[in-house]
């Protein structure tokens, strides 16, 4: 009965990651942003080549905001997993295929992050919202 109170959590599943090509690339974000509301952002972008308002669930929207240019990919998974574990959270066994396919989908479709392969300064039109740029 006690057994399974005091059971650690396994570690998180790395393998994905792992054998993820990109995943010693910096990520840096294209695209202007600012906040719609008090926890969710808009981005200016184009989707099929007209001008959009481009709103996000929350880890993409996380994601976007994380992409400084001053990480790699391998380097966010440990800062997700300490979010989520601080959170009291499990860590689902496919976070880090879900979060590179939200990443693939922001540089591939939404064309709002791009990948690096060397750290990259974000562009300081890019690194506030808009409104602050006033």
């Amino acid at each position: 009965m006690f057994k399974n109170l005091f059971k650690k959590d396994s570690p998180p599943d790395l393998s994905y990651l792992e054998s993820y090509i990109n995943k010693d690339k910096y990520f840096v974000r294209t695209a202007p942003w600012d906040w719609l509301t008090h926890n969710e952002i808009y981005v200016a972008g184009k989707i099929d080549g007209n001008p959009s308002m481009i709103t996000m669930d929350f880890w993409p929207q996380e994601l976007f905001l994380d992409a400084d240019g001053q990480k790699t990919i391998k380097q966010l998974m440990p800062i997700i997993f300490k979010q989520l574990t601080n959170s009291k959270m499990k860590i689902p066994a496919n976070t880090c295929e879900y979060i590179i396919g939200e990443l693939e989908r922001l540089v591939n479709e939404l064309h709002i992050v791009e990948f690096r392969i060397e750290k990259v300064n974000l562009d300081p039109k890019l690194a506030l919202p808009m409104s602050k740029q006033l």
